[in-house]
């Protein structure tokens, strides 16, 4: 049983406190977590390109486009079955590994890979799904009173169900128990919680904006490479002719290596935050 009062992130925080602490953890221990992060963004990213994925950015035809994910539904839904086992692995072994390594800062790796495998894993997978579900239901009820509808729908369940991976870890529950628990717990604090999501969604911004930089080095060295051999300036602009192969894996795995981990220091930061908040308030 997880002793969270001995864990240094059960304190009290303010929204902005919540994100410095994030990106503390983070750089802390980023070399795990963006080894990791990288494997499972490695193989997530592999299965898109042998399943034909990257091919749908070379179409610049809407008609085209359409017509090629109606012809790839199986290819959609292996997809999406390896993502969601992939991704809520990972996210299962960050948060497990962030908890335990600072209760116990020897703790072994591999054990805490197998016990969250074992025990762990299914529950968060299965969280993510529905989570999936409940968001696109919530935002195509927004839908009915236009954009506005949309954004709020949005925010609000995005903020409700940020603490809900960390809650099925440290408090053992199923994914429909973790829902429940999520929505009971950031009530208590929901506002803040919601500033909270608000900041780190404009730090994620600004890191998407410098990593962009990264991702279109090799475009633009292809870009150049088909300057001398274009037959005329459309042909040097044309999609199909930037294709770089399986660096576009690497690529994509490289930068999704570094923002991953985020999501999964967020929800922990969050759930001690508001765990302290409720202890407090019964004590």
């Amino acid at each position: 049983m997880i002793d969270l009062k001995q864990h240094s992130l059960y304190k009290p925080m303010e929204a902005d406190s919540v994100i410095s602490t994030v990106f503390n953890i983070y750089f802390k221990r980023f070399w795990v977590l963006f080894f990791t992060s990288f494997v499972a963004a490695f193989l997530i990213q592999t299965t898109f390109y042998q399943l034909g994925f990257f091919e749908l950015t070379k179409l610049t035809d809407q008609e085209e486009l359409i017509e090629m994910i109606v012809n790839m539904r199986k290819e959609i839904l292996v997809g999406s079955i390896v993502y969601f086992i992939l991704y809520g692995s990972l996210i299962s072994f960050l948060i497990n590994f962030l908890i335990k390594v600072d209760l116990n800062p020897l703790s072994n790796l591999t054990e805490i890979f197998i016990e969250t495998i074992k025990g762990y894993s299914i529950h968060i997978i299965f969280f993510l799904i529905i989570s999936m579900i409940i968001v696109v239901i919530g935002s195509s009820i927004g839908l009915l009173v236009f954009i506005v509808g949309v954004i709020a729908a949005l925010l609000y369940l995005g903020t409700i169900l940020i603490p809900g991976s960390t809650i099925i870890i440290v408090e053992n529950k199923n994914a429909i128990e973790a829902i429940g628990r999520s929505f009971k717990l950031v009530h208590k604090d929901f506002w803040s919680i919601l500033g909270a999501l608000l900041l780190f969604i404009l730090a994620i911004i600004l890191i998407s904006i410098l990593l962009s930089a990264v991702t279109v080095i090799p475009y633009i060295i292809a870009f150049f490479d088909n300057w001398h051999e274009a037959n005329n300036i459309k042909d040097i602009f044309n999609l199909k002719t930037f294709d770089i192969g399986f660096w576009s894996v690497v690529i994509n795995s490289f930068v999704s290596a570094i923002t991953y981990p985020l999501y999964a220091i967020l929800s922990l930061v969050v759930y001690f935050k508001l765990k302290y908040l409720e202890d407090k308030h019964f004590s």
